[in-house]
């Protein structure tokens, strides 16, 4: 005969167990991974200014989702995204969603510029001094608008951004849903 708990040896051990799984600390929410932050005058994602062409081609091979690089002396002088999920800023602002988390926490654009395509409106919006802009694009109504693209450049200096806390989750949603 297997030797194991039986009766009141059973009970006690799971008692013990689930004693010890009240104690401990509940899991933190999952946060967004650092590869997929867009910090301003500096990266998005696995792309940093001032890589080079090779680096960028080994970038390809690890980001979530590739970016467009513009290059000036070799090096890497302007990152965008189009992907919407794949990359965010700090204050979660990323493609695919309405501009206004993105004019909450950087205010009014230092520059605004005509980007219409295919019969499309839209513009894009510089903070310069950050070293982000955001291309918008608008539809029929005044509450269609969405980040078409996300750029990174050298900024010019300080830009005050205002901290946004995340929007709560749904109920039930999982991990970093909302975070």
């Amino acid at each position: 005969m297997a030797k194991g708990f039986s009766g009141a040896g059973l009970w006690r051990a799971t008692a013990a167990a689930l004693s010890v799984l009240l104690v401990l600390p509940a899991a933190a929410p999952a946060t967004f991974p650092e590869q997929g932050m867009i910090v301003p005058s500096r990266r998005i994602g696995p792309y940093h200014l001032g890589m080079s062409v090779s680096d960028v081609v080994a970038a390809h091979r690890a980001a979530p989702c590739p970016v467009q690089v513009s290059f000036s002396g070799g090096r890497a002088s302007r990152l965008e995204t189009n992907c919407g999920g794949a990359y965010r800023t700090e204050e979660r602002v990323q493609v695919g969603e309405s501009p206004g988390r993105m004019l909450t926490a950087y205010g009014d654009p230092q520059r605004r510029m005509a980007s219409d395509f295919a019969g499309v409106r839209g513009e894009w919006l510089y903070y310069t001094r950050a070293g982000i802009a955001f291309r918008v694009v608008y539809g029929a109504t005044p509450d269609s608008a969405l980040i078409q693209a996300i750029a990174v450049f050298p900024g010019t200096g300080p830009q005050p951004v205002q901290r946004i806390p995340p929007p709560p989750a749904p109920p039930g949603a999982p991990g970093d849903i909302g975070q």
